[in-house]
């Protein structure tokens, strides 16, 4: 196996730009990327190329080092692209998510005074509709047809794609600090508006190292992800780290179970991200013959209650028990584990704590909030652009504050618990809508569920569960709560249900419990 052409164990400190330029010169001729929806694929010589021509152009049009640059698009090659070639000049990339509407999506570029966006025709509608309250856009560079974005902003200078390419291929000296910063994620935190944490060079490669640690990859790896490049899921954990070993991503725009087996067969992934409730869909499915005709070694991510053996002996893969921890703010702080369940081991280069409501540091065993600290500089971010309130909350006391609820073991193991603001006060007991989750998912009949609170008059909540159910199947309120009575606590026990025909999702497969709460 060849080297990896970073790994800070051996103590190098090289940026997001110059480790792509490494991995070229070592792997050149290598597939790295693939779009799965044209076959597109790109070598790693090719892909570092277009990077160095959008760069090139980049600073013809006179963008500078540390300036904010907006991309705005889906998952595709033009977006990993411009984002490496943002970073071999020093800009930042500011990754907007593209579901992003209205005032929030004004703020989200006026926060950082971008003045210019990447987008494509598919999001012109939503810029539209705050073309007026955008501060300092004054340029948008259009990676499909132009004509229209001109009619849309006729006081913008709009671009095609292709007149933004520089002539020269030519790499860069990349030698600014792996400790800059590389990009600005959004991220909505537990409550309130959405957050935008800076995150540096490093923080990127310390998540993705801790990847290739835990899981052993090398460049005989593939990895399918079809999460959005604007998360730190598809950017550090799946596409950085496969580009570290000289392996290959095949990039998807967003999760689609129809596409899965195909696409995992096609493109003979080896490795696979199980976010949200991925992991139930692919389990409630009906069985494809290409389920087990395909070259995955290993699936990891969130934890669903299916059973850890049957997901086994039924794909013919490994399915890690250890569900590792990381947020967009802190970076990857535990490491995936095979064979144990719960986060994992917490890397040395962090030190975290589980506290009470007043920051008192709880006995080992003990759930409360986890916070985290780091031991090395710029693995975490250090703020949330603009926000210096919600900076000073979350990060207060030399501890950042994530507002998940964990608990520590006695070998210093972490266990992810739920999230504090999922959490439901009913009866005056706080109850987790993940738990409750957990035990409505064993139904037989139940293909896919979220849980909320709802106000119940008397200032506290009532549980309620949408559920989405196999084909031709049905369920009641009354059969759901005889279901869950043995199982959980009759604090938990839903007083409403809703059955619904499909499950709104966020872009990371996560049920979108913002749109569920506007149904009621």
């Amino acid at each position: 196996m060849k080297r990896t052409p970073l790994t800070g164990r051996e103590g190098q400190k090289v940026n997001l730009g110059q480790l792509l330029q490494n991995s070229a010169e070592q792997y050149g001729p290598n597939a790295f990327v693939t779009q799965a929806e044209t076959g597109e694929c790109l070598t790693y010589d090719e892909f570092n190329q277009l990077t160095n021509h959008i760069a090139h152009g980049l600073i013809g049009r006179g963008v500078g080092d540390k300036e904010y640059v907006a991309i705005m698009l889906p998952s595709c090659i033009q977006f990993l692209a411009s984002s490496y070639a943002l970073k071999k000049i020093g800009a930042i990339e500011v990754a907007i998510n593209n579901n992003t509407r209205g005032p929030s999506l004004a703020r989200v570029i006026n926060l950082t005074k971008c003045r210019i966006l990447m987008t494509t025709g598919e999001y012109l509608q939503q810029l539209s509709e705050v073309a007026e309250d955008l501060d300092y856009l004054d340029q948008v560079i259009m990676m499909d047809d132009h004509r229209l974005a001109q009619k849309l902003f006729p006081s913008l200078e709009i671009l095609p794609w292709q007149s933004i390419l520089g002539e020269s291929s030519s790499n860069f000296s990349c030698k600014f600090s792996d400790e800059e910063i590389a990009v600005i994620l959004f991220t909505s935190g537990t409550t309130g508006v959405s957050k935008g944490c800076d995150i540096p060079h490093r923080s990127s490669v310390r998540a993705a190292e801790s990847m290739i640690e835990a899981f052993g990859l090398t460049e005989q790896d593939c990895v399918y992800t079809p999460y959005p490049l604007y998360h730190v899921g598809a950017t550090q954990y799946d596409i950085l780290s496969a580009m570290m070993v000289g392996g290959q991503a095949i990039l998807r725009q967003g999760f689609s179970l129809s596409n899965f087996w195909s696409d995992v067969c096609r493109y003979k992934a080896t490795w696979f991200m199980s976010l949200g409730s991925v992991q139930q869909l692919l389990w409630t499915a009906e069985p494809c013959v290409e389920e087990t005709q395909h070259n995955l070694r290993f699936i990891w991510g969130t934890p669903l209650p299916v059973d850890h053996d049957d997901f086994e002996a039924r794909f013919q893969l490994r399915l890690a028990r250890g569900t590792g921890y990381g947020s967009t703010e802190a970076g990857g702080v535990a490491l995936p584990l095979f064979d144990k369940s719960g986060a994992g081991k917490v890397l040395d280069r962090y030190k975290v704590a589980v506290v009470d409501e007043d920051d008192n540091e709880l006995p080992v065993g003990e759930s409360g909030e986890l916070v985290i600290r780091p031991l090395e500089p710029a693995i975490m971010a250090s703020k949330y652009i603009g926000m210096p309130e919600e900076t000073a909350k979350a990060w207060r006391n030399s501890w950042f504050h994530t507002g998940d609820l964990a608990r520590l073991d006695e070998e210093g193991n972490l266990y992810w618990l739920a999230r504090i603001s999922d959490r439901i006060r009913v009866m005056g007991e706080m109850v987790s809508a993940y738990e409750i989750e957990e035990g409505i998912f064993t139904h037989p009949v139940v293909t896919d569920c979220a849980v909320i609170g709802i106000p119940d008059g008397t200032g506290e909540e009532q549980v309620k569960a949408f559920v989405t159910l196999k084909e031709n199947k049905t369920l009641d309120l009354e059969e759901l709560r005889l279901f869950c009575a043995p199982i959980m606590s009759r604090f938990m026990v839903p007083a409403v249900l809703e059955v619904i025909k499909e499950m709104p999702r966020t872009q990371t497969g996560k049920p979108a419990k913002a749109e569920l709460k506007k149904m009621q």
